[in-house]
């Protein structure tokens, strides 16, 4: 027999046609919302197996992490540099194995259920040795502490370690350093026909399971992917009718090799190929001219703004007022990085707004609250395959939402009893303050206690993990890492170029130099 909650809050904020519902409440039925609406009258709907919440909580729904990665657990707070750099150094460790690999995932996905993540869009980069690379390993993470997903498998095919074909590189390196790298896991790049053999397996094993798992496809970024890879994607999104995500202008210099490259911006390349739509999504999206902007907005993509990543990686600023203003679609994700290594959603999606609040024009202040809180919940839910199943509190939606105490986030009530209540909650609200998390219509968090797996035993798994296996390297894997640094001169005075061209930016946040007077 199916559960049946009444959860309790002032507001209840829906993301629905009517955004906030004074002194509501939500009935849960099984996996389902079945009615939102006053508290009074959804009262009368009773019995309940339980009620949660109370007029000292709000409820809304959950956060959908719209780019993560996985991998980022095993090693947090060490991925530092832009991706052109960080690529020298993603061999990762050989020693992890199929167990090591579900707890470090899990360990990861208990930080996001903390941080207020209910789903997550998850990229994917996988183990060369393990079968199908190790995602099904990540998949049973998701399935212990009960999660939403939609899990991307990467796959690139050329242009392994910069911008340029390989062996292009390779000849401006000494002949022995370039034997060494060329034998050498850097630059990772799994062979396509396996990747997509894998990708079938999982799409047919894994699309659609319980109701809260996703599987699409990841060509990993426009520099080193083919037009006849992403055409490929394309086609097998189309043939499990999955979708696929990919990361686009993450970087200046990314930006700078599809002008130079396929003379074109980087969105109309894509736009070209035929290869957009609504089941796409963009990773970081910072390095998007005006045109890349319009096409984009007019093909249904996703863009993931991940504020805390682009700012911790040297990556830039994504112009999400820009996008938004011009009719785009835009969510939010951490990267696996959060601004501070905790995945708090609350604090990613401030920093997000934080960063628009431009210098530019007098008049612009904060972005509308409710503006970025639809947009991250109605996007994320796109992003993830879920679309008009998650991202509102409505009947018919899946019940992924959280209960919020209130009770440090309107503290003194005097002061913010005449502030609107989502710019608040924007403003003020942090991980802390959720007091329960649901997911599909079960309890996975309440009290700050996860429901369905052991944190303590999982945290102490991977700390023995990381002790004994995980960063206990073999002389190879030595290697490996001193070969990134013997190599990143040569990777710097390769972008050099890209970094000394004039650019016409976007967004300006202050001056080199004074005006000249009367100008």
């Amino acid at each position: 027999m199916k559960a049946r909650y009444l959860v309790v809050g002032d507001p209840v904020v829906t993301s629905a046609d009517t955004m906030l519902v004074a002194n509501g409440a939500v009935v849960v039925e099984g996996s389902e919302i079945v009615a939102v609406g006053p508290r009074e009258s959804l009262e009368r709907l009773g019995p309940f197996d339980r009620v949660i919440g109370s007029p000292s909580h709000l409820v809304m729904p959950g956060f959908i992490n719209c780019h993560y990665h996985t991998e980022t657990a095993i090693g947090p707070g060490l991925i530092q540099f832009i991706f052109e750099k960080a690529n020298m150094y993603m061999t990762g460790p050989d020693a992890v194995d199929e167990d090591d690999l579900r707890t470090a995932a899990l360990v990861g996905l208990i930080n996001c259920v903390r941080g207020g993540q209910t789903a997550t869009l998850d990229v994917y980069y996988g183990k060369r040795a393990m079968p199908l690379f190790g995602a099904e390993s990540v998949l049973a993470a998701y399935e212990d502490i009960g999660m939403r997903t939609a899990l991307g498998l990467v796959v690139r095919d050329r242009n392994k370690y910069v911008h340029a074909p390989n062996e292009g590189f390779l000849e401006l390196l000494p002949a022995e350093l370039a034997r060494e790298v060329a034998e050498s896991p850097m630059g990772y790049a799994w062979p396509v026909d396996d990747v997509m053999a894998a990708y079938g397996s999982l799409a047919t094993r894994w699309d659609g399971r319980h109701g809260r798992i996703r599987t699409i496809l990841a060509p990993d970024w426009t520099p080193a992917c083919s037009d006849e890879l992403y055409r490929l994607c394309r086609q097998k999104a189309d043939e499990y009718a999955t979708g696929y995500t990919t990361h686009v202008l993450e970087t200046r210099s990314e930006m700078l090799f599809n002008l130079e490259s396929h003379g074109k911006t980087a969105v109309r390349r894509l736009a070209d190929l035929e290869v957009l739509g609504p089941d796409v999504s963009f990773a970081h999206f910072v390095w998007a001219t005006d045109e890349d902007i319009e096409i984009f907005s007019d093909s249904g993509v996703v863009a993931s703004c991940n504020p805390g990543s682009n700012l911790r990686l040297s990556t830039g600023i994504c112009r999400v007022r820009d996008i938004l203003a011009a009719g785009g679609r835009v969510a939010f994700g951490t990267d696996g990085i959060s601004f501070s290594d905790d995945e708090d959603f609350f604090q990613e999606l401030r920093l997000a707004g934080y960063l628009q609040r431009l210098p530019r024009d007098f008049p612009e202040g904060r972005l509308e609250s409710e503006a970025v809180l639809r947009s991250a919940w109605t996007n994320g839910a796109r992003a993830v395959r879920f679309e008009d199943r998650v991202g509102k509190l409505a009947p018919g939606y899946y019940a992924d939402l959280l209960v919020v105490s209130k009770e440090r986030i309107l503290a003194p009530p005097a002061r913010y009893a005449s502030e609107p209540v989502l710019d608040v909650l924007l403003d003020r609200a942090n991980a802390t303050d959720i007091a329960l998390s649901m997911i599909h219509g079960n309890v996975v968090m309440e009290d700050g206690e996860l429901t369905n797996v052991d944190e303590k035993t999982a945290r102490a798994a991977l700390a023995e993990a990381v002790d004994r296996r995980l960063y206990v390297l073999s002389r190879a894997e030595q290697r490996w890492s001193e070969l990134a640094n013997l190599v990143m001169p040569y990777v710097v005075d390769f972008y050099r170029p890209a970094y000394e061209k004039q650019l016409d930016a976007a967004y300006v946040y202050n001056l080199r130099r004074p005006p000249s007077p009367g100008s």
